[in-house]
């Protein structure tokens, strides 16, 4: 499925394939967050229904339409890049975009394809015309990059804390079960117990440095989390030259006309990376290849624009504490007050379980900003959804969460959504279902898979049985 290459930018056949299918670091992993779902959370009534659900473009629409409007980007920018080019008359409804990916100034993270990319960052790399356009839409852009990430790992230290002292909330244990899944998986211990556990903290911190701003205004500058700053950067789409035409372009090749009315020789009309071994992109006797796709690359004059991008996380301004960055103790903080608590977990739940909806009482409250969250709902992606559901309304009015399928799970995990808000007794926040392409590709899948769609009609519906698997008795195994 995976060996041949379809005509598209991205999705299974092209960039999505860097992804590992399977365990141990893989979307079934993820997919399923690594069995500490169906073992933990509750189980609301709602769920995915064939026909019914309402897409990504619906939720987004209908919120940016009722005002101005903040995006949080923790995965491909699929969905937003669509917003932005089929209705750009509401770029103006949207404050600003925080994005969690990219490296600018730091090496990619492409641990699968490093040998023909070592530029690119996954979330971006997994649709890079669709970053460009989030990026070039003149919409004010905050950039978390691995660049600030990579100064916050998850140290031996903070796990010890976060396990023996701060676990007092049932999201607070969902959340250290799911770190501790991940770390038993992929722990790379240091030498010493401030070493690092071979994870950071990618998403969270993104969620923490967007919660910051919005909270202290973004217009002060000041972060109690990261350190940011202003860099001109573009992202990097094709390779040079430009305007070959080597049947790896979708966008050029094979059309009279390129595609979105896209430029002739310009910056988009290259070489396309066509997969993890791209011979185009390998140079002989090099561990490392030479294509750029995804790169959030800085730059000189008007092929970039400017970008507040943190550059990393601030020190803990607590002396006597065990952790070393500000964020983390938020983070753990954040996670155990008793506000905004969640209701109960799954084995809690059954004896006293009614098909019942949990809205809040917004009466009387003053609500924050307005926010749209975009997922791919890898595990670090729950729990920063977790974090922005636990954030004083006050700042934050979360209203709406998309599942973005272009990215390190499969949507058919839009349940494990529904779970969470039923926790936290948000059965009002809508969840909208994403693409599972990236921009000007095909719905249908890779060659021996083509004639499956990956949308409604096919895998969804397959992965969830049409919606009726919620309604099945669970099992101890998983």
């Amino acid at each position: 499925m995976y060996g041949r290459q379809g005509m598209s930018t991205a999705g299974s056949c092209r960039y999505r394939q860097a992804i590992p299918l399977g365990r141990h670091g893989g979307r079934l992993d993820s997919d399923t967050n690594a069995g500490v779902r169906r073992g933990f959370l509750p189980q609301g009534p709602r769920r995915y229904t064939p026909l019914r659900q309402p897409t990504a473009q619906r939720v987004m629409v209908d919120t940016v339409s009722a005002g101005t409007t903040t995006l949080l980007l923790l995965g491909t920018h699929t969905n937003a890049a669509l917003l932005l080019m089929a209705h750009p008359h509401l770029r103006r409804n949207i404050e600003r975009v925080y994005v969690s990916g990219g490296s600018v100034r730091a090496i990619g993270n492409l641990f699968t394809a490093y040998g023909a990319n070592p530029f690119a960052e996954f979330n971006v790399f997994g649709d890079p015309f669709a970053a460009y356009q989030v990026l070039h839409s003149g919409v004010p852009v905050t950039l978390v990059p691995l660049d600030a990430t990579n100064t916050i790992p998850v140290t031996e230290e903070f796990f010890a804390e976060f396990g023996s002292r701060w676990q007092s909330t049932p999201e607070a244990r969902y959340c250290f079960q799911s770190l501790d899944k991940v770390l038993k998986r992929d722990r790379k211990p240091g030498p010493d117990l401030h070493g690092s556990t071979g994870a950071n903290m990618w998403d969270s911190f993104a969620a923490g440095v967007a919660f910051s701003a919005m909270r202290n205004g973004e217009a002060n500058g000041g972060n109690e989390f990261a350190e940011l700053e202003y860099m001109n950067i573009t992202v990097i789409t094709s390779n040079e030259p430009y305007g070959l035409r080597d049947g790896s372009n979708p966008f050029f090749d094979g059309r009279a006309t390129p595609k979105f009315g896209l430029k002739e020789g310009g910056v988009h009309s290259g070489h396309v990376q066509t997969g993890i071994r791209d011979s185009f992109c390998m140079l002989p006797g090099n561990s490392s290849g030479r294509c750029q796709d995804g790169y959030t690359k800085e730059v000189s004059g008007s092929e970039g624009v400017r970008v507040r991008v943190a550059t990393s996380a601030k020190p803990n301004t607590d002396n006597s504490s065990s952790l070393d960055r500000e964020f983390s103790k938020s983070f753990l903080k954040v996670l155990n007050a008793p506000k905004q608590a969640g209701r109960f977990n799954i084995n809690t739940q059954f004896p006293y379980y009614r098909e019942v909806l949990y809205k809040p009482d917004f009466m009387n409250v003053s609500r924050g900003k307005p926010i749209i969250f975009d997922m791919d709902m890898s595990p670090g992606d729950f729990v920063s959804l977790i974090y922005l559901l636990k954030a004083p309304r006050e700042v934050i009015d979360l209203k709406g969460v998309l599942v973005n399928g272009n990215g390190w799970a499969n949507i058919a995990s839009i349940d494990i959504i529904y779970d969470i808000l039923h926790m936290m007794g948000r059965d009002d926040i809508p969840v909208g279902l994403g693409n599972t392409t990236a921009l000007g590709t095909p719905t249908l899948g890779c060659t021996n898979a083509y004639a499956i769609p990956m949308g409604s009609g096919g895998f969804i519906d397959s992965d969830t049985l049409y919606g009726l698997a919620r309604s099945l008795p669970r099992s101890r195994r998983r």
